[in-house]
C-alpha cells in the first residue's frame, strides 16, 4: 500500500500547490490487486520493476498478498446480488456477493480482455487470473469491434460498482493496437455503529473554510452521543469511526489538522512518515464537548501512469517482448510494448454510513504533541482512510478540500 499512499500525497501537494482545491478519493486496494495481476505475469527487467514498485521481494510475496486482499472481500454471508452485463456483446447475468444487512459489503470483481491476436497463457489465466483472483478472462476484437468492447466494460464497470462508476472509457478512446486490459471493480458500503451514528435531526449547514480563505456552506453532520475515539498529535488530531460489523472491521480515520491551512503541514508530516503509520490506529476514547463532520459526496479521475512520472517514477513499461511471454503468446513481428493505467472513484459519507467504488483500468498496447482540545470540527480541509482493522489494508483514502463540490 505504500506506493498509493505516497500517489495520493503527491496528488494532494499538487492540488494545493496549483490552488485547484478539488477533492480527492482513490482506493490502494483496487490499484494494487490490478499491479499485482500483472507482476505475477511479468518476468525479466519488468517483473524486477514491478517488485520494486510494489515493495514485494519475489512472486510468491506477490500471490501471497494477493490472496490476502482477495480474501478480505470474500466469505461474507447474504444473498447474491445479480446484476446484467455485456458479455461479448451479449447480456450476461453477474453475480455479485453481499452481505448480511448491518455488515459492511465489500465487493472485488476483477476482469481481464485479450486481444484475439495474443492467446493468453493456460499458466496465466487458470493458476493466476481465475486461482488467484477469480477473474473473468474474455476474447475480444479491439480491431475491429473496438466500441463494443467500450461498451461491455463501461457496462461491466457500472455493474461491479452499482450503479457509481459510469463511462470509464468514451468510445473511440481503445485503439487498434490494444492487445490486453486487465481491471477491477471495488465497491464497499458500511452503516456506521449504532452508538457512532450521526443524528440526522442535528445537521446544519456551517462554514467550511478552504485554503484560500475563502468559505462555502455546507450541511454538517453530529451526533447527541459525543464519546468518541480520538486523538492529539504534532499539529493535527486524528478520529476514528467504525462501521457495524460481526466479523472483519471496518473504519474510517479522519486526519484534521490544527489550523485552517494546515493541510499542507499534515501532508508533510504523513510523508516522512512514509506512509499512514500505525501509531495513528491507536487512539483513546474520550467525550468530545464539540463534534462536527461535513457530509460529502464526490467522485475523483486518477492518471496513475502520469501521477507517478511527475514522481519521478517512470511507469513499468515491458522491457522486451519476452517479459510479457507469461502472460500471452507473443506473434511475431511485434513493436514495442506500451502500458498505461487510470482510476475512477467514489465516495459519499452521510448521516447513516459511507458508500464508495472504485475502478482500475490496465491498458498494454503495441506500438511505438500540543495541549489537546477537546472538540472535533472538521471545518477546514482534512484527509480521510478506510482500513480493516485486522489486515491493516488501505481500502479509500483521500482528502476533502471542498465539501460543496462533486468534482
Amino acid at each position: 500500500m505504500e506506493l498509493c499512499t505516497r500517489m495520493v500525497k503527491q496528488l494532494l501537494l499538487k492540488e494545493t500547490e496549483q490552488g485547484n482545491y478539488r477533492n480527492l478519493v482513490l482506493s490502494p486496494l483496487s490499484i494494487d490487486v490490478v499491479l499485482n495481476m500483472v507482476a505475477a505475469g511479468s518476468r525479466g527487467r519488468t517483473l524486477e520493476k514491478m517488485l520494486g514498485l510494489l515493495g514485494s521481494e519475489n512472486i510468491d510475496e506477490i500471490k501471497s498478498q494477493s490472496l490476502e486482499m482477495m480474501a478480505l472481500a470474500s466469505g461474507d454471508d447474504g444473498e447474491d446480488i445479480q446484476v446484467l452485463c455485456l458479455v461479448n456483446g451479449y447480456p450476461q447475468m453477474m453475480t455479485l456477493a453481499a452481505t448480511g444487512e448491518d455488515d459492511p459489503v465489500l465487493c472485488l470483481v476483477n476482469g481481464a480482455w485479450f486481444d484475439q491476436r495474443f492467446t493468453p497463457k493456460p499458466s496465466y489465466t487458470e493458476d493466476v487470473l481465475k486461482g488467484i483472483y477469480g477473474c473473468e478472462v474474455k476474447t475480444v476484437d479491439f480491431v475491429t469491434r473496438g466500441d463494443e468492447v467500450v461498451d461491455e466494460i463501461n457496462l461491466w464497470a457500472e455493474a461491479t460498482s452499482r450503479g457509481l462508476i459510469k463511462d470509464i472509457l468514451q468510445r473511440g478512446s481503445l485503439s487498434r493496437d490494444m492487445g490486453l486490459i486487465l481491471a477491477n471493480g471495488l465497491y464497499f458500503k458500511g452503516n456506521w455503529e449504532d452508538d457512532l451514528k450521526f443524528d440526522a435531526d442535528l445537521t446544519e449547514n456551517r462554514a467550511f473554510y478552504l485554503l484560500n480563505g475563502d468559505t462555502v456552506s455546507v450541511p454538517f453532520m453530529t451526533s447527541r452521543k459525543k464519546y468518541r475515539r480520538w486523538r492529539s498529535f504534532d499539529g493535527f488530531k486524528v478520529l476514528h469511526i467504525s462501521y457495524q460489523s460481526n466479523k472483519k472491521q471496518f473504519s474510517m480515520y479522519f486526519f484534521l489538522p490544527d489550523e485552517r491551512d494546515g493541510l499542507q503541514n499534515l501532508i508533510d508530516k504523513l510523508i516522512s512518515d512514509s506512509g499512514y503509520s500505525h501509531e495513528y490506529s491507536c487512539l483513546s476514547e474520550g467525550e468530545l464537548d464539540e463534534f462536527w463532520i461535513p457530509r460529502f459526496k464526490f467522485s475523483y479521475n486518477l492518471d496513475v501512469s502520469l501521477t507517478m512520472k511527475e514522481m519521478g517514477m517512470p511507469f513499468p513499461v515491458m522491457e522486451t517482448l519476452e517479459d510479457f511471454s507469461e502472460m500471452v503468446e507473443i506473434p511475431k513481428g511485434l513493436p514495442f510494448i506500451r502500458s498505461s493505467m487510470i482510476q475512477k472513484a467514489f465516495i459519499e459519507v452521510d448521516e447513516k454510513g459511507t458508500v464508495a467504488a472504485a475502478f482500475p483500468l490496465y491498458t498494454v498496447s503495441m506500438s511505438m504533541d500540543q495541549p489537546e482540545s477537546t472538540s472535533f470540527v472538521a471545518d477546514h480541509p482534512f484527509m480521510f482512510m478506510i482500513m480493516e482493522e485486522i489486515s491493516k489494508l488501505v481500502i479509500f483514502t483521500g482528502a476533502v478540500l471542498d465539501p460543496s463540490k462533486v468534482n
